[in-house]
């Protein structure tokens, strides 16, 4: 049975993707990792000053927002622009495809916060309920579709590994290689970028 991911299959069927498209390909899995990074710090930021800020308006705010905040809307949009790349360019690809990943990667990454700030881990601060209470919801809602896609990957891989070597796709190895030194130089640079900024 076919299930439906948000951003494409665990491992595609494609294989006649030519250079422009496995440029897409790693490229959206780039941004998507440079922009999670630029998330998951800039939450950071906001809580460290109590998980509320604002700028303008007629009342006293107790806390400005910083200048950088307006990475928030646009991650957001480049991650949601990268993933429909990825469904487009990762179904002529052909193998498996770490973008099947980005919802788990998002609530999980993000739940971290939750969970440090939550239970006070390295911030110095006691224990915080309401971010606690975020810290699950985040944490289920990344890792049950991540058990979810992973089970479908392990069961593409034994049907590979049982079935005749067929061509129609690049190395595996190679495939994921290149996407996880894409996905990591994104959230490298997302961090770097982050830190000229605040």
């Amino acid at each position: 049975m076919e299930k439906a991911f948000i951003t494409g299959r665990p491992v595609n069927r494609g294989g006649d993707a030519g250079p422009a498209k496995w440029a897409v390909f790693l490229f959206s899995v780039f941004v998507f990792a440079f922009c999670l990074a630029l998330l998951y710090m800039g939450m950071r930021g906001v809580m460290r000053l109590g998980g509320f800020v604002a700028s303008g308006g007629p009342y006293q705010i107790a806390h400005q927002a910083p200048d950088w905040v307006w990475v928030f809307p646009v991650s957001i949009m480049l991650m949601v622009g990268s993933m429909f790349a990825s469904m487009y360019a990762g179904s002529k690809v052909g193998g498996p495809n770490l973008m099947a990943l980005a919802w788990s990667a998002l609530f999980l990454v993000l739940g971290w916060n939750f969970v440090e700030f939550g239970f006070g881990i390295g911030t110095g601060g006691g224990l915080a309920w309401g971010w606690v209470i975020c810290a699950v919801t985040f944490l289920l809602m990344g890792g049950v579709p991540l058990a979810i896609i992973l089970s479908s990957f392990f069961r593409s891989m034994r049907e590979r590994s049982n079935g005749p070597a067929t061509g129609e796709s690049p190395p595996w190895g190679l495939s994921l290689l290149l996407q996880a030194a894409a996905a990591a130089g994104g959230a490298l640079l997302g961090l770097e970028f982050f830190s000229t900024l605040s």
